[in-house]
């Protein structure tokens, strides 16, 4: 045995029972606090490095920062859905927590809207800004959809979306629903949901660089992200609160954008600012529409997702 082995002291089980106390005590604030700092601890060495604000003198190697990417979005919101969960219900909430992951009896709707509303969505702004343009490449490139679409819908990056969902919908957006107004509670996922993206607004490198930062920028991420909530939302609380419902929503917003610069090269900025402005309308239509219940249940017995 080392000498570290033998000078480390154990968490003691009175440390472990307040920190358990605590996520039980405050499960929203909970989740939130370790979603952020699971997912940002992993991001600090590309952040602060060269990759990033240039305040340490290195480089992250590739593989190291894919990487580190990839699991800083299972060690933010999946893991603090988990250890809340686990400290607030046990392992019957667990077991119920991991059977949502599964939940596909939804109703084939919502499936079709899960595959089709992002890509309609991108085509038809692209389409107002080139002027019909987008479809005449849909026509000749079709294959493009069950080639590039469909494959990242289902494998990468959709990967990455079963590191998130369960947490930001599978966890917070029910817990929040159980409490306070579905918008309300919506609005709240989306805006600590776009502010967790901040590392990737700090690096200058790499493949999900965005920056150098730029607030404004920024800022207009987390209201489009606020936006695209809502109607996630509505679809994952008409999906019954199934987690696998809520992944591919998500999986297929990035396929959709990753293919558009597959079927139109150099996809123009102003089309993607037609795009979010679509997000607004739709958001507003489904608030209206839904008298801001977005598919949740107005009785109390039923409120708890499935």
């Amino acid at each position: 045995m080392s000498t570290i082995q033998n000078n480390s002291m154990p968490v003691s089980p009175a440390s472990s029972s307040r920190f358990s106390t605590w996520m039980r005590q405050h499960p929203l604030i909970a989740y939130f606090s370790i979603a952020f700092a699971g997912t940002w601890l992993l991001d600090l060495p590309m952040v602060l490095g060269r990759d990033g604000l240039g305040l340490l003198p290195y480089s992250v190697p590739m593989v190291l920062y894919i990487v580190l990417f990839i699991l800083g979005s299972f060690s933010g919101p999946t893991l603090a859905a988990y250890l809340v969960t686990n400290a607030s219900e046990g392992k019957d909430g667990l077991r119920k927590f991991f059977r949502r992951y599964g939940q596909w009896r939804v109703g084939l709707r919502w499936y079709l809207f899960t595959i089709f509303a992002f890509p309609i969505l991108y085509i038809a702004a692209a389409s107002i800004f080139l002027h019909g343009v987008p479809l005449a490449d849909l026509r000749a490139n079709w294959v493009t959809f069950f080639s590039t679409y469909l494959p990242a819908v289902l494998i990468f990056p959709a990967f990455i979306t079963w590191g998130e969902e369960p947490g930001w919908r599978g966890f917070a957006l029910t817990r929040l629903q159980e409490s306070y107004h579905p918008l309300v509670s919506n609005l709240i996922v989306g805006f600590f949901h776009g502010l967790w993206h901040l590392p990737i607004y700090l690096l200058v490198v790499g493949p999900v660089a965005s920056g150098p930062f730029d607030l404004v920028k920024f800022s207009t991420n987390v209201l489009a992200i606020m936006s695209i909530t809502i109607i996630w939302g509505w679809a994952f609380n008409n999906a019954k609160g199934s987690i696998l419902i809520a992944v591919l929503l998500h999986a297929s917003l990035n396929a959709a954008q990753s293919w558009m610069g597959t079927l139109i090269p150099n996809y123009p900025q102003d089309a993607g600012e037609i795009a979010f402005g679509f997000y607004v309308v739709a958001a507003l239509a489904l608030i209206f529409i839904t008298n801001g219940r977005l598919g949740y249940p107005s009785e109390p017995t039923d409120q708890k997702p499935e």
